[in-house]
């Protein structure tokens, strides 16, 4: 890197990767024509704008809608430093400006290392193996498994070397190979085979320093046929193995290295120093993957939060009205994203309620209340009749997932005049307070995705003005306690006349259940008659 290069390092979920700053302006943001490309629906499709004037570096925020800090504070143009760090007002995403020789490439530390130091070879190796675990991650682990092989070589002075690691199904995959010289090689077609699996399936090494005076090799034809006179195999695992089963279940690979000549270096030194690297490279193999199950973890856990905030999106605002009626609701999803969904349609003449609770919980619940979502978005944006709606969306369930998910659905229709029409799909019933009566609207159908001829109607009756229709999953009313009591319909009746009737309804359901986890989404609506 050039004493002169500017950079950025982007990191997003936890993953990092660096971008050369290599014009002015340079743009951030979530289009793809931006020199930095944060797909995050949450920044802006310009975000940022670098710019240099008179040798200086600015940050210029873009009019975002978040904002763009520098070093936590907002601002609109700020002088870069070098390491400032830059955020874009949404969690999980860090630039860091960086200039001059701040980044350096891994391979080169490492030999710088290992060259500038006057001591032994062992001394050495001891440097590089601290430098190793020191850049032990993703970025690097290439270029530690090639530095790793080399310092072999050259100790052993064996004339080239192989590092296999362990792929599916407990065989070895060829990872990275050298010769004496440095070269990259990728042919071990005359590599004994045998030997390395040998050395994976037990974790015991395999040391040979002179193969003419072993007659138990006579039997291994690859290195008869090659003539090889200098063979190790050495299992890469970790030191803390105990016993030989464990210690061959933990093998995460075989160190190989092979040559025509005897090597007159494989003293009982380099078998320790070997040993030591081979170990080292099995820790450093764990660690890294430690660091990469860790990263998946945080971008699954990232997807997860952007999967909940499209979902919230999509749901309707917790308050909608119109000149003769008033919905309020809340949906509480037990894990980031949920199988519950409600919506509310205003047309000129009706508004309309859905609500719905796809089977089980999670994404695949959550990809399914979507699609239903959206289906009756566009039905009912056409003016289709609620039970043309209803078959429509249960033929679509059964053609694609037949029967293997379902959902139950409610939707209520109210007119200007006081029109009520109501479509129960296997959900819990909706109540109605009217003069402080609570009464249940019974009469239902089965779930959609069940059956594809199932048959659905609309119950109607008039909704008085001022009186309420209380719509809810069965995450409310199958909620229990500690004695395994459900809370039931009855505590709903008598909170729906509250002021505050969601309130009200939530804040029992919490007194009823106590300490207890939710096991189920919860969703409640109430449509509320005004004129």
């Amino acid at each position: 890197m050039h004493s002169n290069e500017i950079s950025l390092t982007v990191e997003v979920g936890g993953q990092q990767r660096r971008v050369v700053v290599h014009k002015s302006p340079f743009t951030v943001g979530r289009s793809q024509e931006c020199d930095v490309v944060v797909p995050d629906f949450r920044v802006s499709r310009v975000h940022a704008r670098l710019v240099q004037e008179n040798g200086e570096h600015f940050i210029l925020d873009a009019g975002s809608r978040h904002g763009t800090f520098v070093n936590g504070e907002r601002c609109e143009r700020s002088r870069l430093k070098n390491k400032d760090a830059i955020t874009l007002g949404v969690p999980g995403i860090k630039l860091l400006f960086q200039e001059g020789e701040s980044v350096t490439n891994a391979t080169r530390f490492l030999h710088r290392i290992v060259s500038e130091s006057d001591t032994s070879e062992l001394e050495k190796l001891r440097l590089f193996l601290e430098a190793a675990r020191s850049l032990g991650s993703g970025l690097v682990v290439s270029d530690v498994l090639r530095n790793m092989l080399d310092y072999a070589l050259r100790i052993t002075k064996a004339e080239r070397g192989f590092i296999y690691l362990k792929g599916q199904g407990g065989g070895t995959v060829l990872t990275c190979g050298l010769d004496r010289y440095g070269n990259d090689v990728r042919d071990d077609a005359d590599v004994s085979h045998s030997v390395v699996q040998d050395a994976m399936a037990s974790a015991a090494e395999f040391i040979a320093a002179d193969t003419t005076q072993q007659s138990a090799l006579a039997a291994r034809q690859s290195i008869m046929l090659n003539e090889l006179r200098t063979v190790v195999a050495i299992p890469l695992r970790a030191r803390h193995a105990a016993g030989a089963e464990q210690a061959a279940a933990r093998a995460e690979g075989v160190l190989y290295l092979d040559s025509r000549s005897v090597s007159r270096n494989l003293t009982g030194v380099s078998h320790d120093v070997l040993r030591a690297l081979a170990a080292e490279c099995a820790a450093l193999l764990e660690s890294v993957r430690l660091v990469e199950a860790e990263r998946a973890a945080q971008q699954y856990r990232q997807e997860l939060e952007i999967a909940a905030s499209i979902q919230r999106s999509l749901i309707s605002e917790n308050e909608v009205h119109c000149d003769f009626a008033r919905v309020r609701g809340r949906s509480l999803p037990c894990k980031e994203v949920g199988g519950d969904f409600f919506d509310v349609h205003v047309s000129p003449d009706a508004i309309t309620v859905i609500v719905a609770d796809v089977s089980g919980k999670g994404i695949s619940a959550a990809l399914l209340a979507s699609v239903i979502h959206g289906m009756f978005y566009a039905q009912l944006s056409s003016g289709t009749d609620l039970v043309e709606i209803v078959t429509s969306v249960n033929r679509f369930l059964c053609s694609r997932v037949a029967g293997r998910k379902y959902a139950t659905l409610l939707i209520a229709q109210l007119r200007k005049g006081g029109a009520l029409r109501v479509v129960n799909c296997g959900h819990v019933p909706a109540i109605v307070t009217e003069a402080g009566n609570s009464v249940e609207i019974g009469d239902g159908d089965i779930p959609v995705g069940l059956m594809s001829d199932a048959g659905f109607h609309a119950i109607e009756r008039h909704l008085a003005s001022g009186s309420r229709l209380c719509m809810l999953t069965d995450g409310i009313t199958e909620s229990d306690n500690a004695e395994g009591t459900e809370f039931g319909l009855d505590p709903v009746k008598q909170n729906l006349g509250a002021p505050e009737p969601i309130d009200a309804i939530l804040a029992a359901n919490r007194a009823f259940s106590g300490d207890r986890e939710a096991q189920d989404d919860r969703t409640i609506v109430v449509l509320e008659r005004t004129g």
